[in-house]
């Protein structure tokens, strides 16, 4: 039997019904559970936002923590913290302690970079250990964000960003052959040049190379008191110069200083150090042999002392591979190394004659003179004419040994 239209209708309608209901149901689901979630997260983030200013105040250091963790820091963990402006204490930032390290503890040349005029220091005393003295660090106030973006360039371009003592202690640490970079980097360092500039003087075919190796025989303060000396003297003189080598060969024990000595100062070396200066030339091995065994043979002539002329007659002993007289006779040494200036012993022949008279004038008159040429000093003419520098002098009534070319001396008998 066929349902009646009206039946039919309301049947449908139901149907529609429900499924709104369900539909809405499900909706308001949905939405409720979306709505929750955006809650919750909006919640997270506050809490997120929050908890860094809990932990700053809870974790707040002090500059004597931060610099005594900074201290130990590598060059390049310091680089890193260059971009941190988190406040410390005193107003000084993360940063700004990094940078302080840097420059105290890895030589970093601040003012190369920014200009003395842009510093201001400020000193800070920190403890480096709870044991330990307190250690006196220089700060700089007042630096902006571009002073900070000119250093982390500078320290990221660069090859060796480092101070003429950074330079000079990296040499140190390294042997033979060096980085040609890091050569170069020293050799237009100020320090360097007001040192190699004097010892031309005195060692003029010294390389810069090996007045590196001079150099670093010594120490930082040693080579930073002379260039110092020299910068506020400007005294490049010979003398200067030969007190420098002098101090680098006996105080440092340089080898290249005491060859150099031995090769351009032979007459001052001879004629001027003392006994326990000249032994110590003979102990240093130097590598160039030829002047120490030339110095060896003008000390057998010289009226220094027996312990002086049996270490001069024991190395040339030995450079000939000999064995030396025991005990020592310095006549026999003469005559192995010197046998055209020994004489056979002439019979002694007594000769009686009348005294002459000879006025004064007549022995200025007979006296040997010589005149002053290229190379000559007072002491090679007293070896050429068999006298004495102090007697030279003496006639001449000279003041000191420097002599003027086309001068004449007299010579004395």
């Amino acid at each position: 039997m066929p349902i009646p239209l009206e039946q039919h209708w309301m049947q449908r309608a139901r149907v529609l019904t429900q499924a709104l209901i369900i539909s809405g149901t499900l909706n308001i689901g949905l939405l409720s559970t979306f709505i929750y979630f955006i809650l919750k997260e909006k919640q997270a983030v506050v809490s997120l936002q929050i908890q860094p200013a809990a932990s700053v105040s809870k974790q707040s250091f002090t500059n004597d923590q931060v610099l005594r963790a900074y201290s130990r820091a590598s060059f390049g963990e310091l680089l890193l913290l260059l971009e941190n402006k988190e406040l410390v204490e005193d107003g000084y930032s993360k940063r700004d302690l990094s940078l302080a390290c840097l420059t105290a503890f890895h030589c970093f040349p601040l003012s190369k970079v920014l200009g003395e005029p842009e510093l201001q220091k400020r000193e800070i005393s920190f403890q480096v250990s709870d044991t330990g003295p307190p250690l006196e660090l220089t700060a700089f106030s007042g630096l902006k964000d571009e002073h900070f973006e000119a250093v982390l360039k500078f320290a990221r371009t660069e090859k060796w960003p480092l101070t003429t003592q950074g330079l000079y202690l990296t040499l140190q640490k390294n042997s033979a052959p060096y980085d040609p970079s890091l050569l170069e980097a020293f050799y237009i360092t100020p320090e360097f040049h007001h040192i190699h500039t004097l010892l031309q003087k005195s060692a003029p075919s010294l390389e810069k190379s090996a007045l590196v190796d001079l150099l670093k025989a010594g120490s930082w303060e040693s080579l930073k008191e002379v260039s110092e000396k020299l910068r506020l003297s400007q005294v490049y003189d010979e003398e200067t110069s030969r007190n420098v080598l002098i101090a680098y060969a006996f105080n440092f024990g340089s080898k290249i200083a005491a060859s150099s000595l031995l090769q351009h100062q032979s007459e001052y070396v001879i004629k001027r150090l003392n006994d326990e200066q000249l032994l110590s030339f003979f102990d240093q091995n130097v590598e160039q042999k030829e002047p120490l065994e030339s110095m060896a043979k003008e000390l057998l002539l010289s009226p220094r002392s027996d312990l002086v002329r049996q270490k001069a007659a024991s190395y040339l002993y030995g450079m000939a591979q000999e064995l030396m007289p025991q005990p020592y006779d310095h006549g026999a040494v003469l005559s192995r190394f010197f046998p055209e200036k020994v004489k056979p012993p002439q019979p002694a022949i007594i000769q009686v004659t009348a005294p002459v008279a000879v006025s004064k004038a007549a022995k200025v008159k007979s006296r040997r003179t010589h005149t002053i040429q290229q190379g000559d000093s007072l002491w090679k003419i007293a070896r050429k004419y068999g006298t004495n520098v102090d007697a030279i002098m003496k006639l001449n009534n000279l003041e000191s040994e420097r002599l003027k070319l086309g001068k004449t001396l007299q010579i004395p008998d």
